[in-house]
C-alpha cells in the first residue's frame, strides 16, 4: 500500500478542513481519532469514508482495505488533532437525527441541553444518557457541536448508539415534547425549585440541563412544567455534568 507523504494530498486537506464547523457542515463528514473510538464506532455501524493509519500502526480490528489509507508518521502528526496521536483516525459521516427518528416507550427519557459549551461536559452527559437507555439527547441551538474533534473524542462510541438531535430551537423542542405528552423538568437553582428526590419523574420525561456558568435561561425554566434542584450539603458552586447524571439516574430509579 502506498504511503502518503505530502501535505498536499487531497485526503490530508480534507481532514484539516473537517476541523472547522464550516467544513463539517459542507461535507457532512467529521474526524474520529483514537484506537478505541475508531474500533468501537466501526463495530456500532459508523459509516467511514476513509480510515487513515500511521505507517507503523497495526490495527487489532477489521478495517475495510478499500477505504484504508496509510500516511507517514510525520503526516499523521500533521493531520492529527491530538498531542499524542495513536496512529488511527476515521473520516465518518455525521448522523442526521430528527424528532421523527426518536422511538418512545412508556417511560422514555429525553435529555435536553441548552447552551452547554464544554466538550467534556457534553460528552459526559451524552454518555450517561446512553448508559441510562435514554431515547434521545437534544442539543439546542447554542450548544457545543458534538462533531468537533474534542467533543467527538469525549463522546466515544455513544455518538453511534444514542440518538442526538442537534441545532433546534426552544419552540421546536417544546412543540415536540408537548405533542408527545412528555413532561418537562428543568434542572435549576431557582427559588421555587423542588428537591429532586421529591419530584415525580415517572413515565415519559425530558430533563433540561443548562449552561455551565449561567444555567438554563429563564424562559426555558418557565416553559418547563417543573423545576428541580439537587440538595447540596457542601459548597460547590456548579455540578453541571454531574447534576445531569444524578437527574438522569433518578429517572431510572423511579421507573425501575
Amino acid at each position: 500500500m502506498e504511503i502518503i507523504t505530502s501535505r498536499d494530498n487531497k485526503i490530508c486537506k480534507l481532514v484539516k478542513n473537517l476541523y472547522t464547523k464550516e467544513g463539517r457542515e459542507k461535507t457532512g463528514l467529521f474526524v474520529l481519532e483514537g484506537v478505541r473510538n475508531v474500533r468501537d464506532a466501526l463495530k456500532k455501524g459508523a459509516e467511514a469514508e476513509y480510515i487513515i493509519l500511521d505507517e507503523k500502526f497495526v490495527p487489532d480490528f477489521a478495517v475495510d482495505a478499500k477505504k484504508t489509507l496509510r500516511v507517514s508518521e510525520k503526516i499523521f502528526s500533521y493531520i492529527s488533532d491530538t498531542v499524542t496521536p495513536q496512529g488511527v483516525m476515521a473520516v465518518c459521516k455525521m448522523r442526521k437525527i430528527e424528532f421523527k427518528d426518536i422511538e418512545l416507550g412508556e417511560n422514555s427519557l429525553i435529555v435536553v441541553c441548552e447552551n452547554v459549551q464544554d466538550p467534556g461536559n457534553a460528552g459526559t452527559i451524552i454518555r450517561t444518557a446512553d448508559a441510562a437507555g435514554a431515547a434521545a439527547v437534544i442539543m439546542m441551538k447554542g450548544s457545543v457541536d458534538i462533531y468537533n474533534p474534542k467533543t467527538a473524542r469525549s463522546l466515544m462510541s455513544s455518538l453511534f448508539s444514542v440518538k442526538v438531535v442537534r441545532g433546534v430551537g426552544a419552540d421546536a423542542v417544546f412543540g415536540y415534547l408537548n405533542d408527545k405528552g412528555i413532561k418537562s423538568v428543568a434542572g435549576a437553582l431557582t427559588d421555587g425549585a423542588k428537591n429532586l428526590f421529591d419530584a415525580d419523574l415517572r413515565g415519559k420525561c425530558a430533563i433540561f440541563i443548562g449552561n455551565e456558568g449561567n444555567g438554563l435561561t429563564g424562559s426555558t425554566v418557565k416553559r418547563c412544567g417543573e423545576a428541580v434542584k439537587i440538595p447540596q450539603r457542601g459548597g460547590a458552586e456548579s455540578l453541571n455534568a454531574a447534576a445531569a447524571a444524578v437527574m438522569i439516574y433518578e429517572h431510572v430509579r423511579q421507573n425501575m
